[in-house]
Formats: structure tokens, C-alpha cells, sequence
């Protein structure tokens, strides 16, 4: 009996946390495709600062989520975007794009915070680029 404890604790003692197999990676693809494509665009978007104009499609996959905060904030973003993307195209001097850019800014956060709360800490595995702060 005692051999066998020995032998058993001498076979126990060689056998390390970093001797086991690890387990199988899990799948890096989301299951809301929409969420992702939107998450991923709207990061894309704040790191390159582009054009409000292409925030528009980026707000309809957004609204096409099934997750309620994502759905939500596709939904803010969506109008400030044509409001600032109209500006934008029409490029007139005498008005001031300021506000409309603001709320484009604030509703990008808010889609990248909802992308956050969903996905986790950003950079998400299905996602290549800097990493834009959320609030």
C-alpha cells in the first residue's frame, strides 16, 4: 500500500499544469453576423475617422442585430449619419457641421460600447486594427 502511494505521488508529482493537452480552440466567429460586421465597420470607422456617409450601412447591419444594445445604437446612429452624411456631400461653408459631427461621434462610441459590451474587450477576434477606446 505504501508502494503504491509512493509511486502513485512520484507519478502525480511529474505531471504538470503545462503538461496537459489544451483544449480545443473555440470558434473565433460570432454567432450574430450582423453585430460583427457592424462592430467591425464602426471600429474601422473611428480608428480612420471616415466619411459619416458610409456610417449609414453600417447602422442598417447594426439594426439588424439580434442583440438588443447593438440594435439600439444602430438605430442613433443610422439618422445622425445621413443627417451629418447630407452635410457632408453637400459641403456648403456657410453651415456649420460641428453638432451634426458631434452626434455621428457620439453615436459611433455608442455603437463600439454596445459592440464592447457584447463581444468584450476590443480587439475582438474577428477583427484586425487598432483598438478605439469605448466610454
Amino acid at each position: 500500500m505504501i508502494r503504491t502511494l509512493v509511486v502513485a505521488s512520484l507519478l502525480l508529482a511529474g505531471c504538470s499544469p503545462a503538461d496537459t493537452p489544451d483544449p480545443a480552440p473555440r470558434s473565433t466567429a460570432p454567432s450574430d453576423k450582423s453585430a460583427a460586421s457592424a462592430c467591425s465597420r464602426v471600429a474601422f470607422s473611428i480608428e480612420k475617422n471616415n466619411p459619416p456617409v458610409e456610417d449609414v450601412s453600417t447602422a442598417m447591419l447594426a439594426i439588424e442585430s439580434t442583440d438588443p444594445g447593438v440594435r439600439e445604437a444602430g438605430k442613433k446612429l443610422g439618422p445622425a449619419a445621413k443627417e451629418a452624411g447630407d452635410l457632408w456631400v453637400a459641403d456648403d461653408p456657410a453651415v456649420d457641421k460641428g453638432p451634426a459631427n458631434q452626434r455621428v461621434a457620439d453615436a459611433r462610441q455608442g455603437l463600439l460600447t454596445a459592440c464592447t459590451d457584447l463581444f468584450g474587450a476590443y480587439p475582438w477576434p474577428f477583427v484586425r486594427g487598432v483598438s478605439p477606446t469605448p466610454r
